[in-house]
């Protein structure tokens, strides 16, 4: 053999043994991390969802958190897969215009700022997916599912009946006049305002008929339970419902009428107020309760193998 043929031989050897090494460097950096079912999770994807959190890359108990949350998606993937749940391109489409709609700006303003926070629209539109998948999967798995009786909402509100019993409380309006040494004249405009009060008028209304008079304020007082009013005012509204005017009250350099906005009295609320609040309540348990073990009968059902 010649020193030409020798030399070829020796470089294409050379290059042969960089190509092997650089396949090897390639599994070891991409390898699989995860097999469930018949897919695959490689380090590489796992990688290139901790990118965004700060020391997560590095931290082993963050990539095997990511990784379940991963192996998870996964298998719900397969699961809407195997019952024949699709996402069209036409879903995605609306889910984007709808995401770029509801703040306020373009599709082309949303793919500058995704590009800003270093996604893609591709990418961006693969994460919408994902989740209106998710959306419909639990939908049809999970949501469907749970229902929620007039029992055992009756039952709950019975069980619970401590934490639906109220305080009596009163919710008050106020104008306040000035007296600024002409006692006369601040009576007149507190009489007016409760004169208009009385015809129905709001609190806000009226203050507003009166801003020419710029002494004359007042608004809304909060809500108050019983002892927590100074005694000329509680005294003023003793005897007055949801709704009731007060006499001119004359606390010395001022006038006030107060208006009751709600007087609540002391005792159980009715189921009738909080059963949407129950039922709301009870969804949400049920909803978890069923999701967890749903999620464990997928995870029970499936071939997995971490390699981590």
């Amino acid at each position: 053999m010649n020193l030409t043929a020798m030399t070829k031989k020796t470089t294409l050897l050379c290059l042969l043994l960089l190509l092997a090494a650089s396949v090897a460097n390639a599994a070891v950096i991409d390898r699989v991390v995860a097999i469930v079912n018949d897919g695959i999770i490689t380090s590489y994807q796992l990688d290139q969802r901790l990118a965004t959190t700060k020391g997560a890359k590095d931290n082993p108990a963050s990539r095997r958190q990511m990784l379940e949350v991963m192996i998870d998606e996964l298998l719900m993937r397969q699961r809407a897969e195997e019952i024949g749940i699709q996402i069209g391109e036409a879903d995605v489409d609306k889910a984007v215009a709808d995401v770029a709609r509801k703040n306020g700006i373009s599709v082309e303003d949303l793919q500058k700022a995704l590009k800003a926070q270093g996604l893609t629209l591709e990418q961006y539109r693969e994460q919408l997916r994902g989740q209106i998948l998710n959306y419909k999967l639990l939908g049809h798995e999970v949501q469907s599912k749970v229902d929620i009786t007039r029992k055992e909402i009756r039952d709950y509100y019975q069980q619970h009946l401590d934490e639906y019993r109220r305080s009596a409380s009163v919710t008050l309006a106020r104008i306040s006049c000035p007296v600024n040494g002409d006692r006369d004249a601040a009576m007149k405009i507190a009489k007016q305002a409760r004169r208009r009060l009385l015809a129905g008028e709001s609190v806000d209304d009226v203050l507003l008929a009166l801003s020419t008079y710029a002494t004359v304020d007042g608004g809304d007082m909060g809500n108050f339970a019983p002892g927590e009013l100074s005694g000329p005012f509680a005294a003023a509204i003793a005897d007055l419902d949801s709704g009731g005017v007060s006499a001119v009250i004359d606390s010395g350099d001022t006038l006030h009428v107060l208006k009751v906005e709600q007087r609540t009295s002391a005792g159980v609320v009715d189921l009738s107020q909080v059963e949407e609040e129950i039922r709301t309540l009870l969804r949400k348990q049920k909803l978890e309760k069923r999701m967890k073990k749903w999620r464990k009968k997928l995870r029970d059902g499936a071939y997995i193998d971490v390699r981590l």
